[in-house]
């Protein structure tokens, strides 16, 4: 036989479960008009270049088509070639937002992001090239998806 204290203690344990199910806190949010997987249904991949990165040293800028009307652009992935002796910067939304390499002599890149465009605006990839004597492609692939604006 269990003592009295311990009784009490799962007694009062029952009755604070009871109270917490009778409760508001025990219903069900209402369902929201939520796309579980636009990077799914509304998949975005561009890329842009620059055949030769002398041409336009040492700010080259790589543009992308502008977003379609009625949609928000996310940016998830970034991959670029770039060359051992330049850096590169996203804009296009009213903010920069630097790439940075693995590496200082990196010539290639591969990297998670996360970066908005609102619908109509032109998103570009901004190459400053250190060394205009080299002659460089430059390219650059966004990976992402379309979702309704907010």
């Amino acid at each position: 036989m269990t003592s009295l204290p311990t009784r009490h203690a799962i007694a009062g344990m029952i009755a604070a479960q009871a109270l917490y199910m009778s409760t508001g806190a025990a219903t069900a949010a209402a369902p929201t008009d939520v796309n579980p997987a636009p990077q799914i249904q509304n998949p975005y991949q561009q890329t842009a270049s620059i055949s030769d990165s002398s041409a336009c040293a040492p700010q080259c800028i790589a543009r992308f088509p502008a977003v379609p009307s009625g949609k928000r652009l996310v940016v998830t992935n970034v991959s670029a070639q770039m060359g051992p002796l330049a850096d590169f910067v996203i804009e296009g939304n009213g903010v920069e937002y630097f790439i940075q390499k693995p590496y200082p002599a990196a010539e290639d890149l591969n990297t998670y992001a996360t970066v908005y465009f609102e619908a109509g605006a032109t998103p570009t990839a901004r190459f400053f090239v250190q060394d205009a004597s080299q002659h460089t492609s430059l390219i650059v692939t966004f990976t992402g998806y379309l979702i309704p604006p907010k």
